[in-house]
């Protein structure tokens, strides 16, 4: 009871005791390697994302544009997280996917920072990106770098578009949909793992993220929906 005291203090969890084990479904949990893309001259959303690993205590290794060119991350990480600018996918409206440093020429930066140089690339990274995932591992994508998930074969598809005079799709104009820095009402899921212990309703800040549809067979591929917008079910 001392040591859990002490780390319930310390850590701000609260500790409840239970007469037996508790009964019916349940997850097994064990420890997991995460991955926090980064790159040089940083990204701020990876950096806020960090902070908060790091108040939390997990553990985790950041991740550049080298190492996953380089493949083999199933044997290195369980999850890899991309935040808001990691990846932009070409022909999207999303922002993004470069960064101020993306194209510094390597004999001008100190060598120590040498491995961080480079960007996600559709031809080099993207593929081992879709190798991790197919053999086992888990992305997690924010903002623009969710753009992956089409091409990771997610079953979506962009919402914030429309028909061209080609009659293809087109992202919508800022002039047709424009919502920056806005607090929305969102639905959850509260049942789906990756809500436990959220309301069913909440509010978020909308500032021009992506949006997307799930396809018609999204069931069939064990695809759901954690969160929408009401309306957008």
């Amino acid at each position: 009871m001392p040591i859990l005291r002490k780390g319930a203090a310390e850590l701000g969890v609260n500790v409840f005791a239970v007469a037996k084990s508790p009964v019916g479904e349940a997850y097994k949990l064990k420890p997991i390697r995460i991955g926090l893309y980064d790159q040089y001259g940083g990204l701020m959303p990876a950096g806020l994302i960090r902070w908060i690993f790091e108040q939390y205590e997990f553990p985790f290794e950041m991740v550049y544009p080298k190492t996953l060119d380089a493949g083999d991350l199933k044997n290195k990480f369980d999850v890899i997280v991309f935040t808001d600018g990691a990846y932009r996918r070409p022909g999207s409206a999303s922002r993004g996917g470069g960064g101020l440093f993306a194209n510094r020429i390597p004999d001008d930066v100190p060598e120590q920072y040498q491995p961080w140089l480079g960007t996600i690339t559709a031809d080099k990274t993207i593929p081992q990106i879709k190798k991790f995932v197919d053999s086992g591992g888990s992305v997690v994508t924010i903002g623009s770098s969710t753009n992956m998930g089409e091409i990771l074969g997610v079953p979506v598809s962009n919402h914030l578009t429309e028909k061209g005079p080609d009659g293809k799709n087109r992202p919508l104009p800022a002039e047709k949909f424009y919502i920056s820095g806005t607090l929305l009402k969102a639905n959850i899921d509260n049942t789906q793992p990756l809500a436990f212990g959220m309301p069913s309703e909440v509010d978020v800040l909308y500032d021009n993220s992506p949006l997307y549809n799930l396809a018609p067979d999204a069931a069939q591929k064990h695809t759901t929906s954690v969160g929408w917008f009401p309306g957008h079910g």
